[in-house]
């Protein structure tokens, strides 16, 4: 905070009177000033009262409305759609991958990227697709060549044959799990994705029993290790969960807790101590399903999401047990994109506001804690919290702006009036705006 006016030459733009949620205080600053810097990061943040604008500088006067940092969402499917969800054979499984060229598959993902970033997610971690396709999307939106959200991508997943995501590229050996990390580094992504499980979208899988033993899986977090990657761990049977977090994975996808009969929720304690031994975060990615709001959909559960419901129930006082042994968790969507197959159900990306209502809704998280599962714990969890994830000095400007308070209403997220990343605008009322277009130059929300 600064009583001083900063230099006008020094300052892009200033967002003035909003509430102002900064994702590190306990409570918001009710009427806050953010002063963007001229390279794109955050030169003073504050009470108005104490952060004064420069004159002349281009202003948005924001009262009303609820400032937060761009939304982190740390797990997502961009390549992917929705088709995915209603597969229920292996024969489907098949069709769905073998009609998919790299091709379209960056096409679909940069269309996927930009519903993202209109919605307020202004950074996704794509967790996983069949191709390099992502590698691709992030160099060319971080070249400045596309508008999109900063994107971590994990490229192929290491899986075994037949697996889950299995897709012709299957490791199974300790060795053949080095083979892969090495290469998928020579690919240059950001971080591993190590399939531990079976999964619910891979019919033939094993949703029940862990697919690697530890051996293996300590194989490829050491590898990873070596050459400076993270690893995230799909696992969601109780089994994997405990052998990911003895391996010393760097994040549990999902942290379902499946039996082994597949009939309940069965959480380990013995995992949650290697949890806590060896620093393993975990990544709550749950799918918002039209059957979890009934009351606008009239979507009645199906067998297999009364048996999801169940889980939850069962994962939800545990999600809160891990945070009290000092457990990282936070929040992604296993989003794939679009709208639900044969409905017309949630246009454009809605997918993590309605995980932040959920768990909010039915977890027993409060709206601020539910906020910071999705920014500054995000960042933190990721390793990237030196750059984004808070509204603080020196942090890039990535900010959104929303009409309501969701403090009072989460449901507020569902409607991102202004997207900023990097301090530029790039988007405006659910559209991504093109660089140098009159609508992005045109600052007031």
């Amino acid at each position: 905070m600064s009583s001083n006016p900063l230099d006008s030459s020094q300052i892009r733009l200033a967002i003035v009177g909003a509430q102002l949620i900064d994702a590190v205080s306990a409570q918001p600053i009710s009427s806050g000033t953010v002063l963007i810097g001229a390279d794109g990061r955050v030169a003073a943040a504050g009470p108005a009262s104490e952060v004064l604008a420069p004159e002349g500088v281009p202003t948005i006067r924001a009262s009303g409305m609820t400032l937060l940092p761009g939304l982190i969402d740390s797990h997502v499917h961009i390549a992917w759609d929705k088709t995915l969800y209603s597969i229920s054979s292996a024969e489907d499984y098949h069709t769905f991958f073998s009609a998919r060229s790299p091709e379209r598959q960056l096409l679909r993902a940069g269309h996927h990227a930009q519903m993202a970033l209109a919605a307020g997610v202004t950074t996704v971690r794509d967790c996983g697709a069949e191709s390099f396709a992502v590698l691709a999307l992030r160099d060319a939106i971080n070249a400045g060549e596309l508008v999109g959200p900063r994107i971590l991508a994990s490229g192929r997943p290491v899986t075994t044959t037949a697996g889950h995501i299995y897709t012709g590229w299957g490791a199974d050996s300790a060795e053949e799990v080095r083979k892969a990390v090495r290469y998928l580094a020579s690919r240059r992504v950001d971080f591993i994705k190590l399939v531990a499980s079976g999964g619910n979208t891979t019919p033939g899988s094993n949703v029940t029993r862990a697919q690697y033993t530890l051996a293996e899986m300590r194989v490829g977090v050491e590898e990873a290790h070596r050459l400076g990657l993270q690893v995230a761990a799909h696992a969601i049977s109780a089994d994997s969960i405990r052998l990911a977090a003895e391996a010393g994975v760097d994040t549990i996808e999902h942290c379902s807790w499946i039996s082994g009969d597949g009939k309940r929720s069965e959480p380990d304690e013995a995992a949650v101590d290697a949890m806590v031994k060896n620093g393993v975060r975990v990544d709550h990615a749950i799918i918002p399903r039209p059957y979890q709001f009934a009351d606008e959909t009239g979507t009645a559960p199906s067998p297999k999401e009364k048996w999801l419901t169940n889980l939850l129930r069962v994962r939800w006082p545990y999600l809160h047990h891990m945070r009290e042994r000092g457990i990282a968790v936070i929040l992604g969507t296993d989003a794939c994109f679009g709208l639900w197959p044969g409905t017309t159900l949630w246009p454009g990306f809605q997918d993590l506001a309605r995980a932040v209502e959920i768990i909010a809704r039915d977890g027993g998280f409060l709206p601020m804690e539910a906020i910071r599962l999705v920014t500054s714990e995000a960042a933190r969890a990721l390793h990237i919290d030196s750059d984004i994830g808070s509204i603080e000095p020196g942090k890039r400007a990535d900010l959104i702006l929303v009409a309501q308070d969701p403090l009072k209403d989460v449901r507020a997220l569902r409607n991102v009036e202004v997207v900023f990343r990097d301090g530029r605008l790039v988007a405006r009322n659910g559209h991504p705006l093109l660089p140098g277009s009159p609508s992005a130059e045109r600052i007031t929300p």
